[in-house]
């Protein structure tokens, strides 16, 4: 009944983010792959065979890979080429349920689909164009993203139970869960957050901003200046 309800609200987050589950089955579409920016403390990857390797910089990972994170630790990845770069913050297990790329240009389509089963994300995905999409699976409800920064946790209560909480950090998060039997769909902007179950509300993401932007300083850092003019990390641009 869970994968059912889980399959339901999945559905209707494509449906609200305008893409068809049938571009799929469109020509032109190459395998994507994820590549590892940075490791702190201790990850491992386990392969869709059942291989598991420490997770090192460099590393380049497949559809189907599975990402888990020590205590103390974190991971940087860029996901499916330049569309998108994730922090795996610590006790986190992600899964890369699909990375297709769409044509051959360099700014052609992305089909991406992560699935955090334990733990907390953070992630800054470019503005997908119309193609595209880009979702994040939990145990309970779908995120749809079109071009934002955005966090989301998944915390167990035991018994199977999970607690989700979706956060738009810049930009518009779409998503979607089963509650109470009926689907509830929540439009999430800047600085808003939707834990499954509640109501949307307001929360502070200035230290989310600061983490997003640690990340992309490292991914894409600052080239060094002329002699004598200082360089380093470079305020965000405003939103909007």
């Amino acid at each position: 009944m869970k994968r059912l309800q889980i399959a339901a609200a999945y559905l209707l987050v494509l449906a609200l983010v305008g893409v068809s589950s049938l571009k799929s089955a469109e020509p032109g579409k190459s395998p994507g792959h994820a590549l590892v920016r940075t490791v702190k403390g201790t990850a491992t990857y386990t392969t869709p065979g059942g291989a598991s390797n420490p997770l090192t910089v460099n590393t380049e990972l497949s559809v189907g890979d599975k990402i888990t994170t020590g205590p103390d630790s974190f991971v940087y990845l860029s996901v499916n080429g330049l569309s998108s770069a994730v922090r795996i913050a610590s006790d986190t297990t992600l899964v890369l349920d699909k990375m297709e790329r769409i044509g051959t240009s360099r700014e052609g389509g992305r089909d991406t689909m992560l699935n955090l089963r334990i733990g907390s994300i953070v992630g800054q995905v470019r503005k997908v164009s119309a193609e595209s999409r880009y979702e994040i699976m939990t145990p309970h409800g779908v995120a749809g993203i079109r071009g934002t920064d955005f966090a989301v946790d998944v915390v167990s209560d035991g018994n199977g139970q999970y607690t989700v909480t979706f956060t738009s950090i810049t930009g518009t998060v779409v998503a979607s869960a089963v509650v109470n039997g009926n689907i509830e769909t929540k439009t999430l902007t800047a600085g808003e957050a939707w834990t499954v179950g509640g109501d949307v509300r307001t929360v502070k993401v200035d230290w989310l901003e600061d983490l997003i932007l640690g990340m992309m300083n490292f991914i894409n850092p600052i080239p060094p200046g002329p002699p004598g003019v200082p360089t380093g990390p470079q305020p965000r641009p405003p939103s909007g």
